[in-house]
């Protein structure tokens, strides 16, 4: 009796864990993104100026893929301005921008490499930093390791 009510008990689990859900699938992959350098012109036109830092990627030419400011970071994509507030509990990078910015669908993070020290040329701070782009499920969207240049304007 006991080996059948046994049997019985062990068939019900297994019939159960059949008909469960588990859990649920993972979102989709949010597709690269390809930020686009952000030169002298589109600053001048869509009235980008102010203290802040500028990255710019290694081989990338002058054009600054991030203008970090106190409030928010500006990235160009498909040839748009977007703008991602600022994480306001985030590390200083300087004065003038975080290290953390972040709307709905994406987060920026500027972070310097560790180990190295930002030079001074003139008025401009310039530091050795990692950018990276993430979904908010922490999925990389977009890397690149370039400088960080920073200054009141």
């Amino acid at each position: 009796m006991r080996r059948t009510a046994f049997g019985i008990a062990l068939g019900l689990v297994f019939v159960l864990a059949a008909c469960s859900k588990g859990a649920p699938p993972p979102p989709p992959p949010q597709p690269d993104l390809h930020p686009e350098a952000i030169d002298y012109q589109v600053m001048k036109t869509s009235n980008l100026f102010g203290a802040g830092c500028n990255f710019a990627a290694e081989g990338g030419g002058l054009g600054a893929l991030v203008l970090a400011q106190e409030k928010e970071a500006i990235i160009k994509l498909e040839g748009k301005i977007v703008r991602l507030p600022a994480d306001k509990a985030s590390r200083l990078l300087s004065d003038f921008a975080r290290t953390r910015y972040a709307d709905g669908s994406r987060i920026l993070i500027l972070a310097p490499i560790p180990g190295t020290l930002p030079a001074e040329i003139g008025q401009i701070q310039s530091l050795p930093t990692k950018l990276a782009i993430i979904d908010t499920v922490g999925r990389p969207l977009f890397s690149a390791k370039g400088q960080v240049q920073c200054k009141a304007m």
